[in-house]
């Protein structure tokens, strides 16, 4: 493949416009993947700003897109910029760059690429995420001319200076997909970065912050910790990257080896990292953060450190989906027991609300699923809560239903769980549909064993969307009514009461949602 040679490339890396089924409360993407490529490209020289198409530049009001729906078929709705504003945002730059991290968004990336190809065939196209890797073909089909296959803080550098010096090769770029002569080339990726604090910062101030928190819809809502009026000044943070489960339904599960590399595995920032982050994000007026990381407690010396740094700030803390029960525990004479000093450091750090991943209530399935990540019999999930509810901390849970296995007894012993949870003081559960998204271990297995149809569609496939397996032992209609029955009856009447319209017209529009994946591909 023969890319024209252009001196000092400018780079223009967007969040391409968003898709929802109707009716469905969305929020915008904003992850962490592009500030990071932005500061790299900006350390080695090159123009690298951030578009978010969701919301728009300076130049667009959120009435003029964010608030702006368009039926794009009957099922689904389009949020974002006109056609016209993209063309225009992006006549500047060279390469233009979309994330696709989100399975569900990857009709809109079509969209995008398809419109910038037709006016500005020049222009070249890259793309990046779980998404993009496990569709690369789909996104070639699509006008992309390179698909970057794992972590690309340094690769998109070299891409950005093999630009520069011109030639008919793409071999020197480690870790980028594209075709040559027809055929899809796959160059290797090489070992990952092992200590984060060689990326710089990311680049939070590129993100449209001003309007994130002007629409206010935060990670997993304000249920139980934030007042419904307020307009909290959030960012997203990442201390670490990877995981040292492999949960078949999770990305990381696929992120050791083969084409992405060994991203998968644990990788730290330092302690002192952290901490200039910390301060970094004070200075720019951040008074909420979300810890990002998919396992935030696994090294837990670490995290005491990272939790009396915090002390000296005023920053209210949540979790989106780094927190894993097993490390909320501690061995004590033998025994299993709430971890009360780290719960007690997480509190004062400023957490005030923590989700905890149930995703069943068989050990059985989360043996099979989840890497058996925790124990049901070892593990006292109830003292758990309330010792959570006592110390001040909200604590919310999460259970996955419609395992392409499950029985309908398995399936109660989810439910029976989540009840005993809100007895304990949960402040609210939420039911997710597991889904075999591509770039997991278990969309792999499901094509092979024909538990997902050959012609399957990715705007088929999300969180609270009905179940996508093909027989399984579950009815369809039974396991989609049960999950908005025992929803209603389980959540308090003031949460069920704003939703509880949105929810039934979602499941019964057959949704889609976002599915919280971390971005460590770009």
């Amino acid at each position: 493949m023969e890319l024209r040679k252009i001196a000092n490339p400018a780079f223009l890396l967007a969040f391409p416009p968003m898709q929802f089924t109707v009716g469905e409360m969305i929020r915008p993407d904003g992850t962490l993947a592009l500030p990071y490529l932005s500061a790299s490209l900006n350390r080695a020289g090159y123009r690298a700003d951030i578009l978010d198409m969701s919301v728009g530049s300076t130049k667009d009001t959120l009435e003029q897109t964010f608030y702006r729906e368009e039926r794009v078929t009957d099922q689904f709705v389009r949020v974002g910029m006109t056609h016209e504003r993209i063309l225009q945002e992006v006549r500047d730059y060279d390469v233009i760059g979309l994330t696709s991290i989100f399975t569900q968004q990857t009709s809109r990336c079509f969209e995008v690429s398809q419109l910038i190809k037709k006016h500005y065939p020049e222009k070249i196209l890259i793309a990046g995420g779980v998404n993009a890797r496990s569709l690369r073909h789909h996104f070639f089909d699509n006008g992309f001319d390179v698909v970057f296959l794992s972590e690309s803080e340094i690769p998109i550098v070299q891409f950005a200076r093999h630009l520069e010096r011109g030639g008919s090769s793409l071999q020197e770029v480690p870790g980028i997909a594209y075709r040559q002569n027809g055929q899809i080339v796959i160059n290797p990726v090489g070992q990952p970065v092992h200590l984060l604090d060689e990326y710089p910062m990311p680049a939070w101030e590129k993100l449209p912050n001003e309007k994130y928190w002007e629409i206010s819809r935060l990670f997993g809502g304000k249920e139980g910790w934030l007042t419904p009026d307020s307009h909290p000044k959030y960012a997203a943070l990442i201390t670490s990257r990877g995981c040292p489960f492999r949960c078949t339904y999770c990305h990381i599960s696929k992120e050791r080896g083969a084409e992405a590399g060994d991203i998968g595995d644990l990788r730290l920032h330092s302690v002192e990292r952290v901490a200039d982050e910390l301060d970094h994000l004070h200075g720019l007026g951040v008074d909420t953060i979300f810890i990002n990381d998919d396992s935030f407690l696994a090294k837990k010396a670490r995290v005491f450190q990272i939790l009396d740094r915090l002390r000296k700030y005023n920053f209210t803390l949540a979790d989106v989906n780094g927190v894993n029960i097993a490390h909320l525990f501690t061995r004590h004479a033998g025994d299993l027991v709430v971890d009360e000093d780290l719960l007690i450091a997480l509190y004062e750090a400023g957490f005030r609300r923590i989700s905890i991943p149930f995703e069943s209530g068989t050990q059985r399935i989360i043996s099979k699923y989840s890497t058996g990540k925790w124990n049901l019999q070892h593990c006292d999930v109830l003292d758990l809560v309330r010792k959570m509810n006592r110390i001040g901390i909200v604590a919310s849970g999460n259970f996955m239903i419609g395992y392409p296995d499950e029985t309908q007894d398995e399936l109660t012993n989810t439910f029976m769980l989540a009840r005993r949870a809100m007895d304990a003081g949960l402040a609210a559960c939420s039911f997710f549909m597991v889904q075999p998204f591509p770039g997991t271990l278990l969309f792999e297995e499901s094509i092979q064993n024909g538990q997902l149809s050959p012609n399957w569609h990715w705007d088929d496939l999300g969180w609270s969307k009905g179940s996508p397996f093909n027989h399984p032992k579950i009815s369809k209609d039974v396991l989609k009514y049960t999950w908005e029955l025992v929803w209603k009856l389980l959540n308090r009447d003031s949460r069920v009461g704003s939703v509880a319209d949105q929810l039934s017209k979602t499941l019964h529009s057959d949704p889609i949602a976002t599915p919280f994946e971390l971005p460590v591909v770009s």
